[in-house]
């Protein structure tokens, strides 16, 4: 392992470049141009000036020449931006000014509405977009679209109609289907044997109890309607779903928009409908510089010949909208056109897209998309520290981020909440070349939330992955059947230091699918609870040149197939042997001191890194190292709950502890029937803070809830009423409510269902860190006077910092703990301080030395007072010039 004391992370150039705002253009030794002001109250008859600033970014646009800044104050912006290119030398900044947020807003006030009779009222408007693409805003919030069944505001919390066994690739036959004409509507399918992908068809012909489509029946009978295990279907884009507020239905025949309005009535509500699918158009553009801007309703593009475009800072919502999953046009495909191809549909033409060469887009937010979360094409781009989340709910091969082409570079994401793969690369787009790619440092949770055959990290097909690296990395909390998922003769790749908890059957799958699997490679990696298999290597034809070594897991490894060498697997740590993990519950797949992965690994050429002791380690760290941590800085990175030992009882007292024991595949199952009343009670053992509870039914398909309420208290006796109502039927269901503290949750059935409830693991989630939890410094969101490696910061002087946004202490911490390294001097310390730099001391930790700048302890100090609540914290070096390097600290209850 390389010094982290020397690996300063691109992160930190970031932050570096953030805190020149507000100023002029950013400054690295480039032409100084002329610096314009942008504000809703100027003009654009005026000059540009901070007294006189133009009213359009686009006015901006069409006066700045190389190496000119546009400074953009506080407001909403609806229209279009479309910069000319700047130079290498000098590039074309727009910028937030730093009074305010500003938004690049794609959308438009939908004024005029009046009754339109049967409880719905209507506007005539063109809406410019395809109709499969339109998206509606009703104060501020995405609007539903009219569909059948009703289902929540989350677009990944879905509600599924069932349709008989009866049905067939073009036929549904469900008796709860309502009479109504819905000709013309949608069909949304999860339907097959093994559905790894979705549908959409379009409604021939309906009645009561069944109805007829066309379309959706590619790939059959694994993505199918018909006599299959999954037969799950809605219904979109019908007038006659129209049953609940907020819904909408656009005629665009009639160019009218019929809404059924808020309880009370339309008067005093605002409505928007999107009109532009690129705020942000650098399709045309190179060097330009975008920065700090907030999009809604649209988003953000590059081109296809853009190269040195820098996006960073922004704060991207609902950039995708779509209700359809057409076929990719033959167009658009590297291999000849297929119906195996529907599973890339509107992987091209969503997402924030970075396309070209030389771009980067980094430090940035990026939320709520239909399709892609980011897509990458071209060669030498960069995406790095960017939160996304929120994505790809409609289910096709859309993922966090879409990697295509050769000498990219993705590091330092934090991906959560996609409906399949995290990271995906697509080879009906990419063709088969994938050369010299960097995937590292990213965390991937919370996929495959519309889907059931695919992983996080997800790579396809028949892929050549020569010179490409995907190490440290962090895959958790999925539900598929994969962590990394090398799939169907793909070869090349070299996987080291991953690590994988909680991702069902597999850690890491080769699958040869009755073809080679050539090159492959896993080293110096760690499988955690929840994962059955730690690696499989099967249906090669031929293995030649797989190695896998230096791994360290809690189940076994599957290794088969042929090679000219054979497979070699060799110096991997698994059972019955304990490695020792300092936490498996909590991810933390670090080795405790008397390990038996120590010093017992092999050197891997190019691989293994650093050695401490008298040999590397097996595993994915190296035992007195820093510990590396994947995953971005931002706000929102940091959000899941220590599970310190929760335990749960079911309604009546059964024993329900594998609900929330923190392995994904182990079960709770009730004994009976869903039935309202039915209740699973949870004890965190202490208060914790919490705003939003996940259940997951990992691979079951018809365990999961048909409806509940969650209520909390702090002392188990006292409850008030529910926090959150979820009514639905999805395979891993959300409750999202205000932050509470509470040491107990009761999640409480509400509706009836034919199958007994099975949960596989409860998870909580805070707008924050869990104090309890270990705070990897290198991921502070502040750091102040000192520099971030990949797995610690540099050397703490006098008055230097890092600090941490929004901790949430639950019940109260006591104790601080901090490993760290110092030389020692003398009166050293590092003063815990809440809420700024310079807030109220909560501690002081006396810094002995360690044995030199490398060498990392343990110490820890007990507070005067607990501290409860959420604050801000910061760590704050005095006393010398060389405090202590930071690798992590720790804010808990004394045991």
């Amino acid at each position: 392992m390389r010094s982290a004391l020397r690996r300063i992370s691109v992160v930190a150039a970031a932050a570096a470049v953030l805190t020149a705002l507000p100023g002029a253009a950013s400054a690295e030794g480039r032409h100084q141009g002329r610096t314009y002001h942008v504000a809703t109250w100027g003009a654009d008859r005026d000059s540009g000036s901070s007294l006189h600033p133009f009213r359009t970014i686009g006015r901006c646009t069409e006066q700045v020449r190389p190496g000119d800044t546009c400074l953009i104050h506080r407001g909403r912006y609806q229209e279009r931006v479309a910069p000319p290119s700047g130079t290498k030398e000098a590039p074309i900044t727009l910028a937030a000014y730093g009074d305010g947020a500003v938004t690049v807003d794609g959308t438009r006030t939908v004024t005029g509405w009046r009754d339109a009779g049967g409880g719905l009222v209507a506007a005539d408007v063109d809406l410019p977009l395809d109709t499969s693409e339109n998206a509606l805003f009703l104060d501020g919030e995405r609007a539903m679209e009219g569909r059948w069944p009703n289902s929540g505001s989350d677009p990944l919390n879905p509600s599924w109609a069932v349709a008989e066994r009866s049905s067939t690739d073009q036929h549904i036959d469900d008796p709860d289907l309502p009479d109504g004409d819905f000709t013309g509507a949608t069909v949304h399918l999860w339907a097959g044997s093994n559905p790894w992908s979705q549908q959409t068809g379009t409604v021939t012909a309906t009645k009561a109890g069944a109805l007829d489509f066309t379309g959706g029946n590619y790939r059959c009978t694994p993505l199918c309607m018909g006599d299959q295990t999954y037969r799950n279907y809605y219904l979109v884009g019908a007038k006659a779903t129209l049953d609940q507020p907020g819904e909408w239905y656009y005629d665009k025949d009639a160019s009218r928009l019929y809404l059924v309005p808020p309880k009370g009535g339309i008067t005093g509500h605002t409505v928007t409908a999107k009109h532009e699918s690129w705020g942000v158009d650098l399709s045309h553009s190179s060097h330009v510089t975008v920065r700090g801007l907030d999009l809604w309703g649209t988003s953000l593009r590059t081109g296809t010949d853009s190269t040195g475009v820098l996006a960073e800072g922004l704060r991207a919502r609902y950039i995708s909208e779509f209700s359809t999953l057409p076929m990719p046009r033959d167009d658009e495909l590297a291999i000849p056109p297929g119906e195996g191809h529907i599973v890339a549909s509107r992987v091209l033409n969503s997402g924030i897209q970075i396309l070209g060469n030389g771009n980067t887009l980094r430090d940035s937010d990026i939320g709520y998309s239909a399709g892609t979360g980011v897509l990458l094409r071209g060669s030498g781009n960069t995406v790095t520290g960017n939160y996304i989340h929120d994505v790809g709910w409609m289910g096709s091969y859309t993922p966090g981020i879409e990697i295509n082409g050769s000498g990219q570079t993705v590091t330092h994401n934090t991906i959560r909440r996609t409906g399949r793969a995290s990271i995906d690369t697509a080879w009906q787009l990419n063709g088969v070349p994938f050369h010299d790619n960097r995937i590292a440092y990213n965390d991937l949770s919370e996929a495959m939330r519309t889907s059931r055959d695919g992983s996080p990290f997800y790579v396809c097909c028949n892929l050549d992955a020569k010179g490409t690296s995907v190490d440290h990395n962090t895959v958790h909390d999925a539900d598929g059947q994969v962590g990394y998922y090398i799939d169907n003769s793909s070869g090349q790749f070299l996987l080291h230091h991953n690590v994988a908890y909680n991702t069902g059957a597999r850690g890491t799958f080769y699958n040869g699918h009755s073809g080679v699997s050539l090159g492959n490679r896993d080293h110096h990696s760690s499988y955690g609870l929840g994962v059955t298999t730690a690696v499989r290597l099967s249906g090669a034809t031929d293995a030649t040149g797989t190695y896998v070594s230096n791994d360290v897991a809690l189940g076994p490894m599957e290794i088969s197939g042929p090679g000219d060498p054979a497979p070699v697997v060799r110096n991997n740590l698994l059972p019955p042997t304990d490695p020792r993990y300092t936490d498996a519950r909590n991810g933390e797949l670090w080795p405790r001191a008397g390990s038996p992965a120590i010093d017992a690994g092999e050197t891997v050429d190019g691989v293994t890194g650093e050695v401490r002791g008298d040999g590397p380690d097996q595993g994915a760290y190296e035992y007195g190292a820093p510990i590396w941590s994947s995953g971005c800085r931002l706000a929102g990175c940091e959000t899941r709950v220590r599970n310190d030992g929760w335990k749960a009882t079911a309604s009546g007292g059964g024993d329900a502890s594998a609900a929330v024991d923190g392995v994904q595949t182990t079960q709770w199952k009730g004994s009976a029937p869903q039935s309202p009343g039915q209740s699973l009670t949870v004890d965190l053992g202490t208060a914790k803070t919490f705003g939003r509870m996940a259940i997951d039914a990992g691979m079951d398909a018809t365990g999961h809830p048909y409806g509940f309420t969650v209520s909390v208290s702090r002392d188990g006796d006292h409850w008030g009423g529910p926090v959150a109502r979820v009514s639905g039927r999805s395979f891993t269901q959300d409750a999202v409510f205000p932050q509470h503290t509470a040491r107990y949750l009761r999640i409480e059935l509400t509706a009836p269902g034919e199958n007994p409830w099975a949960v596989n693991e409860i998870r909580l989630y805070a707008d924050g860190p869990d104090a309890a939890a270990t705070l990897q410094a290198e991921r502070a969101e502040v750091v102040r006077g000192a520099e971030r490696g990949e797995a610690a910061t540099s050397v703490l002087g006098q008055g230097d910092a890092i600090g941490f946004r929004g901790v949430r202490f639950g019940a109260g911490a006591d104790t601080l703990t901090v490993r760290l390294a110092s030389g020692g001097c003398g009166d050293c310390a590092l003063r815990l301080r809440l809420d700024s730099p310079d807030g109220p001391v909560a501690a002081t930790l006396p810094v002995r030395g360690t044995g030199g700048m490398d060498t990392w302890r343990e110490l820890s100090v007990r507070l005067p007072r607990a501290v409860t609540g959420s604050h801000d914290v910061y760590l704050v070096a005095t006393g010398g010039h060389r405090v202590a390097a930071v690798d992590w600290l720790t804010l808990r209850q004394a045991s």
